[in-house]
């Protein structure tokens, strides 16, 4: 499937890339599979990463990506690697917070909503209850906030809730991506709003499909 890229800069996103895999070839492999909540394997110099119902596997120390299904992995060939190494801070809050809560997340704060929430919206509000049988697609569990709502595994340390809200009272169709407070420790600002643009697409190529086979 198509994966929305936020990293619009090529040049950019190519010395991203280059920085990801330095910073990967430095880390303990093993301390980092434990900490992360991932597979390594000594033997094939492996990770195995579960991501929203599938699996990713990085290299070591290249840090190249592959996704089980043998798709493009677009944005995932730096948020992979980018899982495995960052240390950010945590928020000190409980439950669901808003992306735009996250530090540092007021410039990416746009890019998010576009690329992310208004496609949700758009692709899946008129009808509710198609969220919840895409994100079961994706391994996701229903949750009880919103008219519609489902906990997405992402990352093992960074499960993304979606929630859909139906037009009430003259207020419009909605949608939003929360993320637990502990997701800023393990992926920076940017990173988490990349990881909202390719959950959102998972999630909308999922309905399509569904309405494809029906």
């Amino acid at each position: 499937m198509g994966q929305p890229m936020l990293f619009e800069d090529r040049k950019g996103y190519r010395i991203a890339r280059e920085m990801a895999v330095e910073a990967l070839a430095a880390v303990d492999p093993e301390m980092a599979a434990s900490e992360r909540g991932v597979d390594y394997d000594p033997e094939r110099s492996l990770f195995t990463i579960p991501f929203l119902g599938t699996y990713l596997y990085v290299a070591f120390p290249s840090g190249e990506v592959a996704m089980a299904s043998r798709e493009r992995v677009g944005a995932l060939a730096i948020l992979a690697p980018h899982y495995l190494v960052y240390h950010g801070e945590p928020l000190r809050k409980e439950g669901w917070v808003a992306y735009r809560d996250m530090p540092g997340a007021r410039q990416f704060e746009s890019a998010f909503e576009d690329m992310a929430e208004r496609r949700i919206t758009e692709a899946l509000a008129t009808n509710p209850s198609s969220l919840i049988r895409s994100a079961a697609k994706l391994g996701g569990v229903v949750s009880d906030m919103g008219d519609a709502s489902s906990v997405l595994p992402a990352f093992p340390r960074i499960p993304v809730m979606a929630v859909l809200w139906g037009e009430c009272e003259g207020v419009g169709c909605s949608a939003r991506l929360l993320f637990k407070p502990s997701a800023p420790f393990y992926l920076h600002s940017e990173d988490l709003a990349a990881l909202g643009a390719v959950s959102a697409n998972w999630l909308i190529s999922k309905a399509s499909a569904s309405r494809d086979d029906g």
